[in-house]
């Protein structure tokens, strides 16, 4: 089985996921096809991005734009727990719409040589299955930008 080698993250860098973006290939598991938007729908209780990054001097802070999967009555917030390569870096809670969620990550966390953003979607559900549509994905973000740039 051959490796498969993570892209280089350049930092700063404005990520996007439209259908020909560079952000695409940063997705690595629990993410459905783009559909010709500027997002990804992610498809399960968890998703994950990978990259390979160059080790920062100072702390850093990464922002993701974010559309969670609701439905009035039924859902109305989606959890998510932000992991970087393997610690808790941050949490929230998302109400309907788009919105920026940021959160630090220290330095001493780029370590690694491949570097893993685990999201984890414990409200992840279909709308199928609640009624509101007949998407039988378990929906739980969708991702429409990724960046991650120096902590002021």
């Amino acid at each position: 089985m051959q490796q498969r080698v993570a892209p280089l993250y350049k930092a700063g860098t404005q990520m996007g996921l439209a259908p020909t973006a560079a952000g695409l290939a940063l997705l690595a598991s629990g993410w459905s096809d783009p559909e010709g938007e500027d997002f990804v729908w992610s498809d399960g209780p968890e998703a994950e991005l990978r990259f390979a990054m160059a080790v920062p001097t100072r702390d850093m802070l990464c922002r993701i734009e974010v559309m969670p999967f609701v439905a009035t009555g039924a859902l109305l917030r989606q959890r998510i727990e932000v992991f970087f390569n393997f610690f808790r870096v941050g949490y929230a809670e998302l109400a309907a719409g788009r919105q920026t969620v940021a959160f630090e990550v220290p330095r001493e966390l780029f370590m690694l040589r491949t570097h893993r953003v685990v999201f984890h979607l414990p409200d992840c559900a279909s709308p199928l299955a609640l009624g509101v549509g007949d998407d039988g994905r378990r929906l739980g973000i969708a991702l429409s930008g990724f960046q991650i740039a120096a902590a002021s």
